[in-house]
This record gives structure tokens, sequence and C-alpha cells, in this order.
């Protein structure tokens, strides 16, 4: 009988939830112990009521202490494996769920037939941890506690890779005037579009806002959420506008974080963000790197001035506690000495990083090449630089045949982003947990980087922070 296979992942970090996934005639419920276990369910005909029904629902279901506080669905046709219809539709209404003590994010990848080495089956993860996660620093190095005298870089921070491209709110003002003339000259600004050099403008000009969500937009959180849940880095490319763009639209005139040449979130309004996360949040620190890799000529950068001035400006914005911001020789200073000073915005410009990325190992559909560069990576390698780097998403958009099935097929939820992120994180963030800190043992600071950042990405940072300021 036909039938379509959907791949389950979950992470529970806080204590009394479990999560329930079912499908016509089957279901699992997990607890903590199934972390980072997958789980394989079938929508399957066999199982479904009616001669000419062949639709399906897989639901998932949050309970705390047997409690729902939390549910979501898709409706699954067996026989096409479409999604007919259901709650987890398009990646970027995928937002996070709070309880009282909990913050629930999700994620569904609809996926084909197996195309190109993409996975044939459904992808759908949940991942809870927990709402004092906003202060964890504090918890973790207590003010005035021995682990508080300690230096900075013992800390083992979350970072959302490309956290600026969090939302479609920029480049929706720009597809409002985009025309083929500028997606001409966007062809040609990219090098990475000459894969879909024979594919034509009146195609991508139709598919386009799904294609840049699918292939640019690998966050669906504000920043204040990234925060609350437990972020610490934050990697940002602050540029201006190309100036076809800023011709063309309403969009104000100031610094954006940039993919290329897609514009994200404004840094002023980043830093704002930030700002307000650490008035109200004194134990915390955030470090920002501010970096420009990739980012396209023609996009104005800011110069060292008008960074400290907004970074200043920023800062001053802060009305419970001190606030200022420091350089990296802040890293090798005790904690308590940070919050002292109020210097709690620790801001790097092009930084040497140990980075387990390279365009070779990333450009992949599985683990096996991400860990063996983890696997590679040791001490020594980390003493010439400021922060050893972990990143645990691929970056399958630069395998060219995935890259142009993506924007071929492109439609609300079927990013190959996603369609890795359950798999991914079940290797990596365990391989991260029981040998990062023992191949990893430079006075350096550690980074986890992931897309779609979540409980289980923030709760390994926190576990390896403890670890470190023991």
């Amino acid at each position: 009988m036909p039938k379509k296979g959907i791949s389950v992942y979950s992470y529970i970090g806080v204590p009394g939830y479990e999560i329930g996934f079912s499908v016509p005639q089957e279901q699992c419920l997990h607890d903590s112990t199934h972390n980072f276990t997958c789980r394989d369910l079938e929508v399957d005909s066999a199982h479904i009521s009616g001669l000419e029904n062949f639709t399906g629902r897989l639901q998932w279901t949050v309970f705390r202490y047997g409690e729902v506080v939390a549910t979501q669905y898709n409706d699954v046709n067996s026989v096409t494996g479409k999604i007919e219809a259901g709650t987890m539709v398009s990646t970027q209404d995928f937002h996070p769920i709070f309880t009282e003590d909990a913050i629930i994010t999700y994620g569904f990848y609809t996926a084909g037939h197996g195309e190109v080495g993409l996975t044939n089956r459904h992808q759908c993860y949940v991942t809870i941890c927990s709402t004092e996660n906003r202060f964890w620093m504090g918890s973790v190095a207590s003010p005035g506690s021995i682990a508080a005298q300690k230096p900075f870089w013992r800390f083992v921070l979350a970072a959302p890779h490309d956290n600026g491209m969090n939302s479609m709110g920029s480049c929706d003002a720009i597809f409002q005037h985009f025309d083929t003339d500028m997606l001409s000259a966007v062809r040609k600004l990219v090098p990475l579009l000459e894969h879909v050099q024979h594919i034509p403008d009146h195609f991508l000009m139709e598919k386009l806002p799904h294609i840049v969500y699918g292939l640019a937009v690998t966050q669906k959180k504000t920043v204040s959420t990234m925060l609350a849940m437990g972020a610490r880095y934050f990697e940002f490319r602050p540029a201006k506008l190309l100036p076809m763009f800023a011709s063309s639209t309403a969009l104000r005139d100031t610094f954006y974080f940039q993919h290329a040449c897609i514009p994200g979130l404004a840094f002023d309004e980043f830093l704002r963000e930030q700002v307000t996360f650490l008035d109200e949040n004194p134990t915390e620190i955030v470090t920002v790197h501010i970096r420009w890799d990739n980012i396209v000529a023609e996009c104005k950068r800011p110069t060292s001035e008008e960074i400290a001035n907004m970074l200043s400006e920023a800062c001053g914005q802060a009305k419970q506690h001190l606030l200022t911001w420091g350089t990296r020789e802040c890293f090798m200073k005790p904690i308590d000495e940070l919050r002292r000073t109020g210097t709690r915005l620790i801001v790097v410009i092009e930084a040497d990083k140990y980075d387990s990325w390279t365009a070779k190992a990333y450009a992949t559909l599985s683990a096996d090449s991400i860990l063996a560069r983890f696997e590679s990576m040791n001490s020594q390698g980390q003493e010439a630089s400021d922060l050893t780097i972990l990143q645990c998403q691929a970056t399958s958009q630069s395998i060219k045949e995935v890259l142009v099935y993506s924007v071929v097929s492109a439609h609300s939820a079927s990013s190959c982003l996603t369609s890795t992120k359950g798999a991914l994180d079940m290797q990596t963030l365990p391989w991260i947990r029981e040998h990062a800190l023992t191949r990893l043992t430079a006075e350096r600071t550690i980074v986890i980087m992931n897309d779609f950042i979540d409980g289980a990405t923030i709760d390994t940072s926190i576990l390896l922070s403890k670890e470190r300021l023991k």
C-alpha cells in the first residue's frame, strides 16, 4: 500500500515534559531518555479509513506533567506525499511556544521523492528548553561565586548561524519593486547563481520569495527570543543596501545584515534588542562578532568610527544598569569584573577564528564530513585564534544539484537547510557533548553554532560551560 515516511526527533531539557508523535494507528511518546534519537513513522494508506481517502495526520503534542500545553499537525497524502493542510505548512510560521517554564521550538521539512540525494522522508523536530536559560550565565557563574572569578573564555556560547537572516521583512520590501533588470544584476553579483543560469527569469521572479527563504533564511526567531533561549554569541555582517535596492524601496538608509547582497535585520535594531535584553538581565554577557565575508563589494560597509558610535549609542539606551561595550581583551577578564564595570557587550571585528567550517566539508547532506572536521581539531589549533567555532549546520545549498533542485521545487516548507536539521543535530551535538572539552583545552572561548537555534544546541553550551567553570 502507498505510504509516506516521516522521521521525528525530539530534545527535552525541562523536567516533567514529554512529546507524543502520532500518525494513523501508530504513535510514540518521548521523554528526555529519547534525546538525540530518531523515530521513523509511516503515514500508510492501509491505516487510513475510507476507500477514497489517502490523507493521514501527523501530529505532535507536548505534555507537561500529563497536561497538553502545545500541539501542531500536518495532513499528509500517503500517495503523493504532499501536505494537504496543517499548522506546519510554512517554515516562517513556526514560532516558538512559551509555557510557564519552557520554550518549545519546532520545525518541519516537506520532502520530495529523494531527488539529488535529499531525504525522501518528511522531517519533524521538537525541542524544549527552560525559560531559566534567560539568565543561565548568572546561574552557572553567580555573582560573587568562585566560578565568577574565572575568565570569560570559560563560557561555551551558543550561536544562531546568520542570526540576522531571521525574517523576510527587508526582502519583502525589495520584492515589491523587483524587476528583471535587478535580477540580471543579482545573477552577476552572486557566484552561486551561475548554477541556475539556464532557469528563465520569469520562473525565478515567480518563485523568488520561496527561493530566498529556502536558501538564505537560517533563523526564524527574533533576536530577543534567541537571547531568552540562551544564545550568547552573534555574528553580524553590517552593510548598506545595494544601490539599486536602496533607490527603489522605502527601506531606511542604514546598515543591514547582508547575506551576499540579500538584506536581513537592520544593525541598529539588532543592537537595540541586545541592549534591552542586557539591561533587563544584569548577569548576562553577549559577544558580537562583526565580519564581512562574502558580502558583495557594492554593499558599503560601516567604518570603525561608525561602528563605535552605533555601539556607544545603543549602550547609552540602557536605563536600569550600567552598560558599555568592550573588545577582545574581555575574553581574559574575570566574569564578575565584566559585570562590575558594565562591560557586558563584547564586540570583536574580523577576529581570528579556529573554525570547523570549510566549503568542502559542509557542502553535505550527512554528518560524516562535519564530524571528520570536528575530529581534526585540537588544542594546538586553538592557540592562534580568539574563538573556536564548532558549526553544526550543513551548507547543502553549495551542492550544485541541491541548489538547482531547491530553486525549481521551492515552496514554503521545502528548504534544503531544514532537510538536515534533525538528522545532523542528532550526531553533531552528542559529539560536542562527549568530546569538545577533552579535545579543545586551550584557554579560548568555544562557540557552538547552528541553524534554526534550538533548545538542544543551547543546553549543550550551558552543560559544557558548567564543566569549564568547575
